[in-house]
């Protein structure tokens, strides 16, 4: 994400003000994020450790994709991306999740620790 661009239909210079509002965050809502991450029950919280492996968004279908193989988690993903709406970890618009903000991604995804990471994007892989 880029936080200034030039807009050609515009013309002009837009402001991504997401993006200049996530580099105001200091470490200690990262902090406080993965306190809070700590807290959710186990098959969310891995849900999203997973998703969190796959980017800032991931399509349903990528889901039940590797729902259907249960080579991942052994429970039913969607239902936990489902939750994590509720919980406002992430959207849903369409067939798409997406974290509410890069921040929580980033942060999901910086508490699997590197070997663990490892092996999560080779199983994710291998689906």
């Amino acid at each position: 994400n880029k936080m200034l661009e030039f807009s050609v239909k515009h013309r002009r210079w837009m402001w991504d003000c997401d993006v200049v509002d996530m580099q105001m965050i200091s470490d200690d809502v990262a902090t406080l994020l993965t306190t809070t991450f700590s807290k959710l029950p186990f098959a969310l919280m891995q849900t999203v450790l997973v998703v969190s492996c796959l980017g800032s968004q991931v399509k349903e279908s990528t889901i039940i994709a590797l729902n259907s193989r249960n080579r991942v988690l052994p429970f039913n993903m969607l239902n936990e991306l489902e939750q994590a709406v509720k919980e406002g970890i992430m959207e849903k618009a369409g067939p798409m999740y997406q974290f509410t903000h890069d921040i929580v991604q980033q942060t999901i995804y910086k508490v699997i620790p590197s070997n663990n990471r490892n092996l999560l994007h080779l199983t994710i892989g291998k689906s």
